[in-house]
């Protein structure tokens, strides 16, 4: 997760490495060369040839650094291809629930107690930080009362991206916990991030439909209560977007504006093979047919990288190949719901040029690989062995724990379904 937005303490390439090392010591490297993992190896195959033919010459630090990206979420992916779905959720839960009171305390700490806070620089940014865990920074002076949060990250937009992944297993993979749900909600919110408010109210907005029908003879209590419960937070978000397009923050979207639109541009210069991965090569293009009908200064255009991840993709494979990786994050089967969660991904990739991190190509990876063999699912995966021999005690539609053990190792439906567990919902 740090290498989506970068570590504030420490830098990205160790991290790489660090993260290679310890999965090729927690798993053995082959299991990434069994035959499921053949499309995604042929997808990064042609993807090289791809970059290589649109850019033109051989991109060697840009190449190095992407592939080592790559090869970091197959690493990922080869850990967690053989596990029941729902682990990698059960295993970021406790590490998310920390990141959400990270942010919480944040703007709680730097207004009651901004002495505590030091300054250092990032490039030309300058941050606030409490021992590099609570940390934040002021696109405009004294914009706001409560400061964004960074978290662990360069930008609240990155850290939004992971508390509403928190969100979504508070809502949708565990049991229903009021305490979790609301410092989740909590948190997204304290980053006063745009893309966070419209996915916050669409997880909410997808959570009340489902207790419609799912509720019973509470149907008609949960129907009225719903809206009202949904004003504050659909309030919030269009605070948030009115302030992004008329406020003090307008500026922001005139830079996404900028993004969107000279992406595209860049893009259709090679719509088929794109121009690579050198970002020097998309500044150079950008400066002839990028957006120019906006107020960003001349030097500001000059050096800026584009902050869309679905037009960095776009621009940097080209279309065919872009539509291969957005449709394995559509079909990813790492967490469940499976469209919800894709949703989620890519409404933030259009405000974050994350696409190619070690994350979200893990899970895009995942929606590309072959689906194994009943039989050779079952030999390779020994939970599943353990689970096939135990007496079924409870029986329903398929996707529930249908299993019991003495050791308590079957899940309860609202962990092992992908659903909710809300008032009167008896599974």
């Amino acid at each position: 997760m740090l290498l989506s937005g970068g570590s504030l303490a420490l830098p990205r390439l160790p991290l790489l490495l660090a993260l290679l090392i310890f999965c090729f010591a927690h798993t053995n490297p082959i299991r990434m060369f069994r035959r499921e993992f053949l499309p995604v190896w042929f997808v990064l195959l042609v993807t090289g040839g791809v970059a290589l033919i649109g850019g033109g010459d051989v991109q060697v630090s840009a190449f190095a650094v992407r592939y080592a990206n790559f090869l970091a979420a197959v690493a990922l992916l080869a850990i967690y291809v053989d596990v029941r779905p729902g682990t990698i959720a059960d295993e970021l839960f406790p590490i998310l629930r920390l990141m959400a009171v990270q942010a919480v305390l944040t703007p709680v700490l730097a207004f009651l107690r901004p002495d505590l806070f030091w300054s250092f620089n990032v490039g030309k940014a300058v941050y606030e930080t409490f021992l590099y865990i609570f940390t934040y920074h002021d696109l405009i002076a004294n914009a706001t009362t409560f400061k964004r949060p960074d978290g662990f990250f360069f930008e609240a937009g990155v850290f939004q991206i992971y508390l509403n992944i928190f969100l979504f297993i508070c809502l949708f993979m565990r049991r229903f916990s009021l305490v979790n749900i609301g410092l989740a909600t909590l948190a997204v919110i304290a980053t006063q991030s745009t893309t966070g408010a419209v996915i916050l109210v669409m997880q909410y907005g997808i959570v009340w439909f489902r207790w419609i029908r799912t509720t019973g003879r509470w149907r008609l209590a949960v129907l009225l209560a719903g809206p009202i419960l949904l004003v504050p937070i659909a309030a919030y978000a269009t605070y948030n977007l009115g302030e992004k397009f008329h406020g003090q923050f307008s500026g922001s979207t005139e830079a996404r504006e900028f993004d969107l639109r000279t992406g595209i541009n860049v893009a259709m210069e090679k719509p088929l093979t794109g121009i690579g991965f050198d970002h020097e090569k998309y500044q150079a293009i950008a400066a002839d047919v990028g957006y120019l009908d906006v107020s960003l200064s001349a030097k500001s255009i000059s050096e800026r990288t584009n902050s869309n991840g679905l037009v960095v993709l776009l621009y940097s494979v080209g279309i065919p190949l872009s539509l291969v990786f957005l449709w394995g994050i559509w079909r990813q089967r790492l967490w469940r719901p499976r469209w919800l969660f894709a949703m989620l991904i890519l409404l933030s990739m259009t405000s974050e040029a994350l696409v190619f991190s070690p994350f979200i190509l893990m899970i895009a990876f995942s929606g590309l690989l072959i689906p194994p063999s009943r039989e050779s699912t079952r030999s390779s995966n020994p939970e599943i062995v353990r689970k096939l021999h135990r007496k079924p005690t409870l029986t329903g539609r398929p996707g529930f724990s249908t299993t019991s053990s003495s050791r308590g190792q079957a899940s309860s439906p609202a962990r092992s379904h992908p659903g909710i567990r809300g008032p009167g919902r008896s599974r």
